[in-house]
């Protein structure tokens, strides 16, 4: 392939996202709708683990905030292509109708001779230990780490989100992510899936309330021509008709797959009714009212409002970053970005509330859940992470090996000694200035009630906590800290979504001296905080016998929880 179609300028009558002129009628005629699917996002995945397991570092925990990070600044330049040209990895392009195989290089190597160069061997490095960042002229954060290894993870982090959604556009976030890598100025959509295929990299996009990524593996050396496809989804999406209808199917069939997963239906309902009608309320996912929205100009618009430079953060892991810097400045170079605006961000109101959603299912899904003041940048996150790990929680049958979790409060106390709970767990939900914890149970319809009051025993008790417990809830912390941080991909991901929240990455060392820190005061003064607004509960499957909102509360109050 003659890679030079990664990096060619826009041409003639193509818009841009980041220039002015993409609302013109003429450049939306020229390029209008696109669309391919990747796989939705939940809030919680798996189901109501989000904050324990993989972003644990990364959206959970927030010690005392230092200064940002000093960026050192990379101007822009304009470079002779043909000499850039010459920089380009080379790769043999998937051609269809023509012969695309070539032989095994490896073929005849026995299996106890290592196939890696001594070059290839390098020393481990920490997580977090040797960040570098930079900045483009146009804004664009950059910041990078290089670990030793042969893949690397690369994302782009937008600061967009079903937060900053209106009634203009509900929904046009899930949109942009089933556009994602669809076709561009430079690429077609199945140029673009062919080439990812020839080069053995993974690409996808996901969506939060918060933030929205594209992110990419590959090996390292194909770093340069990654970089592209990946700003391409913001610089030049063409939103081609045809790809626009097929991407429309596909919302309206995740939509539907949506129905069939408990755990995802749980955490919309959730948030729907702990923020009603306002920012982290909005829905993750398209609803068909929302499909009415589905169009170049909404999307085109929205892109413009909140895909500027300024609201961007480019992470990578195991690459050089001068490198990075150099390509990134190449794909930004020759692309005006709009004047910088500041849009206005709505604080979170928390109104607490109650929703039941009867479906045909054979168990009861119960969730209630307090806010968490003050969120990623509140003081508090690091005893509320604590308080998650001390009440822990599991399924009836652990899948893996058995064991983990076993001391848990949730797996004694719940798990242990009613057989009619088939899951219990407690989820904490952290994002910039908002979040909510709260218990999540699994259980037989028919015992919804006695549900609800062991719940509520687990509410009155959280405020007090053990020594034991409390060390044991912080070395388990720790470890999961440093378990995670070893797959690049969320050091990636850790990094670029603590830039977007607090512009500061805080070391795995410095969580850890934080979680030392906690004390058993801290815990009952979080807990006593949490519950000075009124609860969030959420029932789904057979609700039949669930109580009422107001039996809810009294149970609670009963446990001492609340006014």
């Amino acid at each position: 392939m003659n890679a030079s179609i990664l990096f060619r300028r826009n041409a003639p009558g193509v818009s841009t996202c980041l220039r002015r002129r993409c609302l013109r009628p003429a450049a939306l005629a020229a390029a209008s709708a696109s669309g391919v699917s990747t796989p939705a996002s939940g809030v919680w995945t798996p189901a109501f683990q989000r904050t324990e397991k993989r972003f644990l570092s990364g959206a959970a925990l927030q010690p005392k905030a230092g200064p940002a990070p000093e960026y050192r600044r990379v101007p822009f330049v304009k470079e002779d292509m043909e000499k850039v040209m010459e920089e380009v990895p080379e790769f043999k392009y998937y051609y269809v109708g023509k012969e695309n195989t070539k032989g095994n290089v490896y073929e005849g190597i026995p299996l106890d001779q290592s196939i890696l160069e001594p070059a290839d061997l390098r020393d481990y490095v920490p997580p977090h230990s040797n960040i570098q960042y930079s900045k483009l002229d146009n804004g664009l954060r950059i910041a990078s780490m290089d670990r030793g290894g042969l893949t690397a993870s690369l994302g782009l982090f937008v600061h967009a989100g079903t937060r900053f959604e209106d009634v203009t556009n509900f929904g046009v976030t899930h949109m942009i992510q089933n556009l994602a890598f669809a076709s561009t100025a430079h690429l077609s959509l199945l140029r673009t899936v062919k080439t990812i295929e020839v080069l053995g990299a993974n690409a996808g996009c996901v969506v939060g309330r918060e933030h929205l990524v594209y992110s990419a593996e590959c090996l390292r050396s194909h770093m340069p021509l990654l970089v592209p496809m990946l700003t391409g989804n913001v610089l030049f999406p063409r939103f081609l008709p045809w790809e626009l209808k097929a991407c429309k199917e596909k919302l309206i069939m995740a939509r539907k797959r949506l129905e069939h997963m408990p755990d995802q239906m749980v955490s919309e309902l959730l948030h729907t009714t702990a923020w009603h009608n306002n920012t982290l309320g909005h829905k993750l996912h398209c609803t068909e009212r929302s499909l009415g929205h589905y169009n170049p100009d909404v999307i085109r618009h929205y892109m413009l409002q909140h895909f500027s430079p300024e609201n961007m953060v480019f992470v990578g892991v195991n690459v050089n970053h001068d490198e990075l810097c150099t390509w990134l400045m190449r794909a930004f170079v020759d692309y005006n970005a709009i004047p910088p605006s500041k849009r206005t961000v709505a604080s979170p109101v928390y109104t607490g509330g109650d929703v039941r959603l009867e479906t045909p299912s054979p168990h009861a899904h119960m969730a209630i859940a307090f806010e968490t003041p003050g969120g990623w940048n509140g003081g508090d996150l690091v005893a509320y992470s604590v308080l998650q790990t001390i009440l822990g929680g599991g399924g009836a049958f652990s899948t893996g090996g058995p064991g983990k979790g076993m001391y848990t409060r949730l797996y004694l106390n719940v798990l242990n000694q009613n057989e009619w709970v088939e899951s219990a767990m407690a989820f904490n939900t952290q994002y910039t200035d908002s979040g909510i914890f709260g218990l999540y149970m699994l259980a037989d319809p028919t015992k919804s009630a006695n549900a609800v009051k062991v719940m509520a025993e687990q509410f009155g008790k959280m405020g007090s906590v053990t020594k034991e417990e409390l060390q044991r809830a912080k070395n388990s912390l720790k470890s999961s800290i440093f378990m995670n941080l070893e797959c690049r991909g969320i050091v990636m991901e850790d990094v670029g979504r603590q830039l977007l929240m607090s512009n500061r990455v805080i070391s795995p060392q410095e969580f850890c001296t934080a979680i030392d820190a906690v004390t058993e005061a801290d815990i009952k003064r979080v807990v006593d905080a949490m519950y000075k607004k009124p609860p969030t509960v959420v029932a789904y499957g057979d609700v039949s016998t669930v109580p009422h909102y107001e039996e809810v509360r009294a149970a609670l109050r009963a446990a001492g929880v609340g006014k």
